[in-house]
């Protein structure tokens, strides 16, 4: 707890309490992208969520794919999703799409681009922003 004095009063003190949460939170969300070797076919949302589904089941079975797995957002040019998952699920996940290399005999291989605790912190990334400067004539 910090005590400071306002300015001209002498008696009044203001206390200021910091307020720290350090708890897991329930979700975790990942930025992933599909890559092929060649193009590659077009992938609708629902088969990408179903292909995560295979990646999980071929590394953990049925357990688990049985866990809760979002796609919020999906892009379909790019093949890059917003996944939510449960936050104690991640590692499960993260590994299932590293070992994944196939889908109908093409090469792929995903990539995880951002992991979050937080989906606000989904919104932006820094390593990818582009800042366009008008120049004056």
């Amino acid at each position: 707890m910090t005590t400071q004095r306002k300015v001209g009063e002498k008696s009044d003190l203001v206390m200021y309490k910091k307020l720290v949460t350090k708890g897991t939170t329930d979700y975790c969300y990942l930025n992933v992208r599909l890559d092929f070797e060649d193009a590659g076919p077009e992938i609708s949302a629902i088969d990408f969520k179903q292909i995560i589904l295979e990646a999980v089941t071929s590394l953990f079975g049925l357990a688990g794919a049985s866990t809760l797995i979002d796609i919020l957002r999906y892009d379909q040019a790019d093949r890059t999703a917003v996944v939510r998952i449960y936050h104690r699920f991640l590692t499960k996940l993260w590994s299932s799409l590293s070992f994944y290399g196939n889908y109908r005999g093409r090469a792929c291989a995903f990539r995880v681009l951002q992991v979050s605790a937080h989906l606000m912190a989904m919104a932006c990334n820094s390593r990818s922003m582009v800042i366009e400067v008008e120049q004056e004539k």
